[in-house]
């Protein structure tokens, strides 16, 4: 290990801005399936998918049609609330309404089966090879001898952006405390008189959205590839284990806590030390905290 690098500010700071800005795509990444989990119970195998699908939706909107890139990330958001939420009404609700309390297991296996049938259509629709771009902005600066990319910058607002709209929806908006009093006690808010058959597939939509989105806006990073799911949905259950399961919150500063962590593994040591690393804190999450760094209670339908 080269500890004598971080005797050098400039680049201790290089580490500090890169591991931030992957683990702000890592929170991103996470806050979805945090969502769904936390108010549904469910942990969507899916959820990979789906930010395959939008970030094939940005290349479609943004690079096919010339559409500004802005209108391709909420191109994406839009096209998987859509495809998010008729999957939910179409298959999830009837299969909680047949199995009863029992399930979630069979939720689980049908989002894992989702998985296999999306990443399928899309290698046979889309073929093998990917499909991406160099970069969303153009451009770097440099502070201190630190150097940022402009669209690093344009990541990170975007996150700030996402992060305060969803808690603006969530806490003043009749929609967002319904969804809220459903996570607390669903039995309690279906007693209130609030649909809790709607909630959940409002939030299953509004989970997809945010992970369709994120693709739209990480397709640089991440090109559109029919595999690249699997890639996302192990980032993203890591930070979700990190954060606690159903703390949406929880889940982008474990994203930014996990994204430091390999940048500076990375930056001191060799590549394969950060995931060692990062997998070492998963075990001693699941020992000594098994609800997460951040718990929340939650009480699953």
């Amino acid at each position: 290990m080269n500890f004598e690098l971080l005797a050098y500010p400039a680049i201790v700071g290089q580490f500090f801005v890169d591991g931030l800005g992957r683990g702000v795509m890592y929170g991103l990444m996470g806050m979805g399936l945090a969502l769904v989990f936390g108010i549904m119970g469910l942990i969507n195998f899916a959820h990979g998918a789906f930010f395959m699908i939008g970030t094939y939706l940005m290349y479609l909107l943004a690079v096919q049609l010339g559409l500004p890139f802005p209108v391709g990330i909420i191109g994406a958001a839009v096209g998987l609330f859509i495809f998010g939420g008729l999957l939910e009404r179409g298959l999830i609700s009837p299969l909680r309404k047949f199995m009863g309390a029992n399930w979630l297991v069979d939720g689980y296996v049908m989002t894992i089966g989702l998985l296999i049938v999306l990443e399928n259509l899309a290698l046979i629709i889309m073929g093998p090879r990917g499909q991406g771009i160099s970069s969303l902005v153009d451009g770097r600066f440099s502070v201190l001898g630190v150097m940022i990319t402009n669209e690093r910058v344009m990541i990170f607002v975007a996150a700030i952006l996402i992060v305060v709209a969803l808690a603006t929806f969530l806490r003043f908006t009749n929609i967002g405390r319904a969804i809220r009093a459903t996570s607390e006690y669903p039995e309690a808010a279906l007693a209130l008189g609030i649909d809790t058959r709607r909630i959940y597939t409002i939030t299953f939509a509004l989970g997809s959205a945010l992970i369709g989105g994120v693709g739209g806006l990480l397709l640089s990073t991440y090109n559109a590839h029919p595999s690249i799911g699997s890639d996302i949905l192990l980032k993203s259950f890591i930070v979700v284990i990190v954060g606690g399961l159903g703390n949406v919150w929880g889940a982008m500063v474990a994203g930014i806590l996990l994204g430091l962590i390999e940048a500076y593994a990375q930056g001191i040591a060799s590549a394969g030390w950060q995931n060692s690393i990062v997998s070492a804190l998963v075990i001693l999450v699941l020992i000594f905290r098994p609800g997460g760094l951040f718990t929340k209670t939650i009480t699953r339908p």
